[in-house]
């Protein structure tokens, strides 16, 4: 068995894509399997999966066309195995605006959205683009003038009312919810992209110290999450606990594997290692 790890691509997230690409081939490597490296650029995002050998192919591509469903669609047609979700919900959760109606349809609290600048009853408010991840391109505003700036910036945003509370994840493996984390970031009020990736530029507090109806609850609604977008393998949706009250952000399909991210370090909440979190992902998608 052969497994391909495909990882960079085209997307403002290439370096996390990168380096959580190169630590799954490291963990496949040392397991035991017989994997190799992929990297994807503008030049081969087809071509990489028509002429390369692989049994698997293991995505670990974040934001772009790795996660927007039309990779996938590449190996729907090609009919080769490949992890993480299919083509239908990769598509519809990449679109954070989409996700939060559907969210909301099915009785899930969200943030206030805006469909323009002369819509905003009040601020501040948070603008970002609709369809990028970890945080690239995310704006605080406090004022008219400011969200204007920022929507000038942005090729396609979504404005919302921004929530003062407690930042949260909660990562699901095969339907299975697998803790809460709380995120504190150390130097800026928003948990941005350095935040996320930058050595010290956050603490992961494991499992989450918040009240355990809180914690039930987030669990609960990142399942449901999970089952009502026919996601498969790993998702982590994010919330903010305000005042008691849990409202749903966004929820990724390709979730960052690096050091510092934050699927490992809930996965520890249920036993796993990083190499389990690895191995079972293949396992999974090699029924």
């Amino acid at each position: 068995m052969k497994i391909a790890v495909f990882m960079g691509g085209t997307s403002s997230e290439k370096e996390i894509s990168l380096r959580s690409g190169e630590a799954v081939l490291e963990s496949l490597q040392r397991q035991g399997y017989d994997a190799y490296g992929v990297v994807l650029d503008e030049n081969n995002q087809v071509t990489a999966f028509l002429e390369n050998d692989y049994d698997l192919a293991y995505l670990v591509l974040h934001g772009g066309n790795g996660e927007n469903g039309k990779i996938q669609a590449v190996l729907d047609i090609l009919g080769k195995k490949y992890t993480g979700s299919g083509v239908l919900a990769s598509a519809l959760t990449m679109d954070k605006d989409k996700t939060k109606q559907i969210a909301e349809s099915v009785g899930i609290r969200v943030p206030k959205s805006y469909k323009d600048l002369d819509s905003i009853e009040r601020f501040p408010v948070i603008i970002k683009p609709v369809d990028e991840g970890s945080s690239k391109g995310l704006f605080l505003c406090n004022n008219k003038e400011e969200a204007g700036e920022a929507l000038k910036k942005l090729r396609k945003p979504i404005i919302e009312d921004y929530i003062v509370g407690e930042e949260l994840t909660v990562g699901v493996l095969n339907g299975k919810a697998l803790g809460v984390l709380k995120i504190i970031p150390q130097a800026d009020v928003l948990y941005d992209y350095d935040s996320k990736y930058a050595k010290g530029g956050s603490i992961h507090e494991f499992p989450a110290k918040i009240e355990d109806k809180s914690y039930k609850e987030a669990m609960k609604i990142a399942e449901k999450i999970h089952k009502e977008f026919k996601m498969k393998g790993i998702s982590r949706s994010d919330f903010i606990l305000s005042e008691g009250k849990l409202y749903f952000l966004e929820v990724n399909s390709s979730p960052g594997m690096t050091k510092t991210s934050l699927i490992p370090d809930l996965a520890t909440l249920q036993g796993y290692t990083f190499d389990d979190v690895v191995r079972l992902t293949v396992e999974t998608f090699l029924k």
